[in-house]
């Protein structure tokens, strides 16, 4: 969940209406680095470089993105904190692409002349990262997603609530999920702003725990055209990375 949903978030926000209306294509590029036991005796560690292509116009955002992964440990918890059947097995080091997800998003409300502004997100994340190295399940998950967000002078509060229908990797039936996300964004300068956001997802299992975990970003506007966001992760879940770090490149064009 954490590195794809992390891109989303650090090269999206605010995403909707406040860019100009007309077509726009970004590419974003990051690294990534996470550590935890996720529950069991051997550390985990996660080193993974996102990559996203973005189209936005009107109201849609259209989003194609996958990771490049290198993962050393015991394949008990795929990269997005979902446990597998490995207990017991030797640490070791792999490495391949991740799954690619695709994902939809409609402004519902011009927060520029509502109340608020409203969107709903649409996604699938194909099970194309390898089950044996432990990349993945090797199953796909679809989501619904509803988000809100309120500028107030500087701050831009917002609040994600979703459901995930999770597949069943082999061994393992896993539960489908609601998830959410609070946070909000402080702009310093215009071309300057930090934020941070709390993100929970149900355990997928009866023996796993829910997904806890905080971000705190830094947001820099390098030009009209590139941007870069600097951030860190605390987990307070055995579901979740003990912490994490990492940047994200945005180019848009």
């Amino acid at each position: 969940m954490r590195v794809i949903a992390l891109l989303c978030l650090l090269s999206g926000l605010p995403s909707p209406s406040t860019q100009a209306a007309e077509g726009k294509f970004s590419v974003n590029l990051g690294l990534d680095y996470s550590s935890g036991n996720y529950g069991s005796q051997t550390i985990t560690e996660t080193w993974a470089m996102p990559l996203s292509l973005k189209y936005r116009t009107d109201n849609w955002n259209l989003r194609l993105s996958t990771a490049w992964l290198r993962v050393e440990g015991d394949g008990s918890v795929t990269p997005e904190g979902d446990p597998l059947n490995a207990s017991g097995s030797p640490s070791t080091t792999t490495e391949g692409m991740g799954d690619i997800s695709a994902r939809a998003t409609y402004s519902l409300l011009d927060e520029r002349s509502n109340w608020a502004g409203v969107e709903l997100s649409g996604k699938i994340k194909f099970g194309t990262a390898s089950e044996a190295k432990a990349l993945g399940t090797g199953k796909n998950d679809y989501s619904l997603q509803a988000g809100i967000f309120k500028p107030i002078d500087n701050w831009m509060p917002f609040l994600d609530v979703g459901y995930k229908w999770k597949g069943d990797p082999n061994g393992i039936e896993y539960r489908n999920v609601w998830l959410g996300s609070v946070g909000t964004d402080y702009r310093i300068t215009p071309t300057l702003s930090f934020g941070g956001s709390y993100d929970w997802q149900q355990a997928v299992t009866a023996s796993s725990s829910p997904i806890s975990e905080a971000m705190l970003y830094l947001n820099f506007h390098l030009n009209a055209d590139q941007r870069l966001n600097l951030y860190a992760v605390g987990g307070f879940s055995e579901a979740s990375p003990d912490w994490g770090s990492g940047l994200i490149f945005t180019y848009r064009y």
